[in-house]
């Protein structure tokens, strides 16, 4: 395995051609100048790959034989907008040249192709990525509040950036521990952005979100024909994140056989495809994840102990956010300024007693639950302040119960509401703010989609959703 400071990046390269010899050309003189190569020979293949891929680079033919090329630029450009695009066509006109460049193509390349000429295209398209993703990177470093997309000026947050920033440079394993919500995700790729690693693949994994029979497929690829449904080869998550950084979250979720399986892997770094005969080696560093407690999970026999102890070579713990209430305000005008650009909304600023409630709640859902709140708030109403009775009567009486005297219009109760009650209120706004969308909705969450439909049913909510949720 190299160092942390020789850690290096092979571009990965999707060429798209109905000409299956060509592909196989293509193939082989990319694999030759040191890059890795996917083919397929239909656009309709191409959105398959790219739902488990995310290229450097796409080398488009303009007439497939069933699609045009051209028409598949700009939706490639709306969902890869880093990722350069070369057509390649034997219709080398240039009004097509110029027609490809002004919707987003990178480059043009007219066949017969001449490869040296392409390799010099290809070099600069990539270095050209290169340099956008890292500007986009220190932009995002240099944004007043803002540690790699982290928000926080707390103290406790403040050790936490200088954790990320002396773990990062290594190449150690990194376990992050927290509660659902606190924003882990957003610890991996700030440590991945602050490593030798940040041109490189950043690749999240819930791996309890994958079926059973597809988890080992989809963590260590297969090949064509492989098993039932098996149509073309799939490239594994590990090899996915080959020169970058693999993010496995939810770990004490994982079966323990796909536990015993990734061990090995963070033994060796070697991936086997299912149906492959050949072995391979990545250089990958892995972070990952869990809102549990790992010695009770080994101790309930849901963990392997010699899986915790590969990933926990490093451990970072980030705190809650009832820990840290002075980022409250900081991170309510923060998700404010987001929702009303995303939205097109006049709302920038936040009332004073809007602004007390919010520093009083508990945030059991922490910061996720204050992002969604703030985006549904926005989506919901007109108006350029959000004010206290924009805030949910959930919220509100949640509040007035621990401090009855924080709003005189408000009618003051007896008790705290329950965990559950909590709980089950959470989960009728994510279900609410996404359409009754069980995907999305726990995504939000941070819970897997089996135990957010066992928790549906626990609180009779499936009758309200049931329609939404198909």
């Amino acid at each position: 395995m190299k160092g942390a400071a020789m850690a290096e990046f092979t571009p990965l390269i999707l060429s798209v051609d109905d000409d299956e010899h060509l592909l196989e050309v293509i193939g082989y003189e990319v694999c030759r100048w040191g890059y890795r190569h996917i083919g397929v020979n239909s656009a309709e293949q191409m959105w398959q790959q790219l739902e488990d891929i995310t290229p450097d680079l796409i080398m488009l033919d303009l007439q497939l034989d069933k699609d045009d090329g051209m028409a598949a630029i700009g939706p490639l450009k709306d969902r890869l907008p880093d990722v350069p695009i070369i057509i390649i066509t034997g219709y080398g006109t240039v009004d097509a040249a110029v027609a490809c460049l002004k919707i987003g193509a990178y480059d043009f390349a007219a066949k017969p192709l001449d490869f040296g000429r392409l390799k010099v295209e290809v070099d600069k398209a990539l270095e050209h990525k290169r340099l956008t993703v890292k500007i986009k990177v220190l932009e995002a470093t240099d944004r007043e509040n803002d540690f790699h997309g982290m928000v926080g000026q707390s103290e406790i947050m403040q050790k936490v950036y200088r954790r990320i920033e002396v773990v990062a440079p290594t190449d150690a394993s990194i376990l992050i521990l927290g509660e659902t919500g606190v924003g882990k995700e957003l610890v991996a790729r700030a440590i991945h952005r602050c490593s030798s690693r940040s041109a490189g693949p950043f690749v999240p994994v819930n791996a309890p979100a994958i079926p059973h029979e597809l988890i080992e497929s989809a963590l260590f690829g297969h090949e064509k024909g492989a098993f039932t449904g098996a149509h073309q080869r799939h490239m594994g998550f590990c090899e996915q994140a080959d020169g970058g950084t693999l993010f496995l979250d939810e770990i004490c979720e994982m079966d323990y056989s796909i536990q015993a399986k990734l061990l090995r892997f963070l033994q060796d770094h070697v991936v086997q495809p299912v149906g492959a005969r050949s072995r391979k080696t990545v250089d990958v560093r892995v972070v990952a994840a869990t809102n549990r407690d790992p010695s009770l999970q080994i101790e309930r026999g849901k963990l392997r102990s010699d899986f915790y102890y590969r990933l926990s070579m490093i451990t970072t713990e980030l705190p809650p956010l009832r820990q840290r209430s002075e980022d409250i305000g900081l991170l309510a005008n923060y998700f404010l300024d987001l929702a009303r650009r995303k939205y097109g909304r006049q709302m920038d600023s936040i009332g004073q007693e809007a602004m007390k409630i919010l520093h009083e709640y508990p945030w059991p859902g922490n910061v996720r639950q204050l992002e969604h709140l703030i985006h549904q708030i926005v989506i919901t109403n007109q108006g350029t302040e959000l004010t206290a009775d924009m805030l949910g009567s959930d919220l509100l009486r949640a509040v007035s119960a621990a401090t009855p005297e924080i709003s005189a219009g408000s009618v003051p109760i007896k008790t705290i509401p329950s965990i559950n009650e909590m709980e089950q209120s959470l989960i009728r706004e994510a279900l609410e703010f996404t359409q009754g969308s069980i995907p999305t909705a726990a995504k939000q969450l941070g819970l897997s989609q089996t135990t957010l439909y066992r928790k549906i049913k626990k609180f009779g909510l499936q009758r309200t959703f049931a329609k939404n949720s198909q």
